[in-house]
């Protein structure tokens, strides 16, 4: 193996030499794009505001050969290394870094034991409706980028970021979709304050000078508040509001409340921002959409958290129930299973208003902009022929308000894409695709166990058809807002095998 790869070296460095450029069959191609793991990086600067897509393009045809001196002076650093290689061949082997599975329980684990703190000085804490403030913030931070309404988030911005538009060009940016939001830390062992850093996965549209570009961004959200505080209840927490009225933000530039008149200093009664960075932006291409890349991660391991077991056994307890099968398997079948055919279903028929009733807000909003594009275009994702092959449990989440139940679905279908004329444009009529996902359901704390299925077309409050349920969830019959979890479990997030980190 090492003489294989000195021979490579030397090669490398004698193409780089001389500039050998080989023709490909068909006359050799060019290409540009985007890809998952493609993407330029800026600079991890604290409130930066960038776009930087890459791209890449320009293959030669035929063969050229030139004399390179740049490409001497490689070939000759080459031989060097070469030489080096073979002198320091009895080294000893360098110190190879932890597992990737070790380190990541390790994270959970100080991320367990730092939320638990949290909790016990503040017991209202819940991750779910913290993820729904972030969430309110994250689309308020863009969608008022440049504009006067942007003062309104105010007491939820440091005072560099509130200043953080103010010199740049005007621009609209819009449909504002978050693919995920991650915990990265949690510190709570500041005297004065307490912090949560985040990593959010997000696309969305830049308007400016007349031309239209949408954007794969990854960032890192840091937020402080004092120490010792309470959160707010659910109404407080999942929309953006004044945290003492409970109007909506209209807030000045010293945060004074529009509608009670009352100042809100930053980290006094809410979570506020404090720093943000900008990891990654890589333009997307309308083609993005239609591409099938191979499914990465199905065949990892189920990540667990740290005390599932543990976890199970507060469940069946908190719930009184004898064990955690007579929990499981209805909810396996009854919630799991039910759902997600029938998410799946409504999702190939272009028809995301039928599930309405299934979803939470922030995962029906997301998904209603890629439906509208596939709309807008006359295209038909299809998943054909689903079969589910295992559910496992992978995480439970209770707290003050919310029971969270994450599991893990392995399926297969034939997925692919076609046009307005049946024309298959992306996927495949004739190979199965096999994947797996993270799905999270939510369900308000307090509510019995179900002993019979749900009915997927009835609210689950009154019992009439889930035929009117509108935008916002809310029951046309008896006016109860269904996307809550408040009546039964809702599809809270999604996500992918190979992005999810427990």
């Amino acid at each position: 193996m090492r003489a294989m790869l000195l021979i490579w070296l030397l090669l490398l460095g004698l193409m780089t030499c001389f500039n050998v450029t080989e023709a490909r069959p068909g006359g050799g191609h060019s290409s540009s794009g985007h890809s998952s793991s493609s993407g330029s990086y800026s600079s991890p600067s604290y409130g930066s505001f960038s776009y930087n897509p890459s791209f890449s393009s320009g293959y030669n045809n035929g063969v050229s050969v030139n004399t390179n001196p740049a490409g001497l002076v490689f070939f000759l650093i080459i031989l060097i290394i070469i030489i080096i290689i073979l002198k320091n061949k009895t080294a000893p082997q360098p110190f190879v870094a932890a597992p990737t599975a070790i380190n990541r329980s390790r994270q959970q684990s100080s991320l367990k034991n730092e939320l638990d703190l949290l909790k016990q000085s503040d017991p209202n804490f819940s991750g779910i409706l913290f993820i729904d403030f972030v969430h309110s913030l994250y689309t308020k931070f863009y969608s008022y980028s440049t504009h006067p309404e942007f003062s309104y988030l105010s007491p939820f911005l440091s005072t560099e970021l509130q200043q953080h538009f103010e010199k740049a060009a005007p621009w609209t940016v819009n449909e504002i979709v978050i693919n995920g939001i991650r915990w990265e830390s949690i510190s709570t062992q500041g005297t004065e304050t307490e912090s949560i850093s985040l990593v959010i996965d997000a696309n969305y549209t830049l308007h400016q000078q007349d031309k239209a570009t949408r954007y794969t961004v990854t960032e890192r959200w840091l937020f402080y508040r004092q120490k010792g505080l309470l959160s707010a209840e659910p109404d407080k927490m999942q929309t953006l509001c004044c945290p003492q009225c409970g109007a909506p933000a209209h807030f000045t530039d010293s945060g004074e409340c529009g509608h009670c008149g009352t100042v809100i200093n930053k980290g006094e009664k809410q979570w506020y921002l404090s720093k943000r960075v900008v990891l990654r932006t890589t333009a997307l291409a309308a083609s993005d959409l239609v591409s099938y890349a191979e499914e990465q991660g199905t065949q990892l391991i189920t990540i667990k958290q740290d005390g599932l077991a543990e976890q199970m056994q507060s469940y069946i307890q908190q719930q009184s129930l004898p064990d955690w099968n007579s929990f499981w398997q209805p909810f396996a079948d009854d919630i799991v299973k039910a759902y997600f055919l029938s998410i799946y279903e409504h999702w190939s028929q272009r028809d995301w208003q039928g599930v309405r009733h299934l979803l939470s807000d922030r995962l029906y909003e997301a998904n209603s902009f890629w439906l509208a594009l596939y709309a807008e275009h006359d295209w038909h994702n299809r998943l054909d022929d689903i079969n589910i092959s295992q559910i496992v449990p992978a995480k439970i989440e209770l707290d003050k308000y919310y029971q969270a139940i994450t599991v893990r679905i392995f399926a297969s279908c034939f997925d692919y894409t076609e046009d307005a004329n049946g024309k298959i444009i992306g996927g495949s009529k004739r190979n199965r695709r096999s994947y797996s996902e993270y799905w999270t359901f939510v369900r308000r704390t307090g509510k019995a166990a179900h002993t019979a299925p749900y009915s997927l077309t009835s609210c689950p409050q009154c019992g009439a058809p889930a035929d009117n349920m509108g935008q916002t969830a809310e029951c046309g019959y008896c006016g109860s807002k269904i996307s809550t979890g408040e009546f039964s479990w809702v599809l809270f997030l999604i996500m992918q095998d190979d992005v999810y980190e427990g």
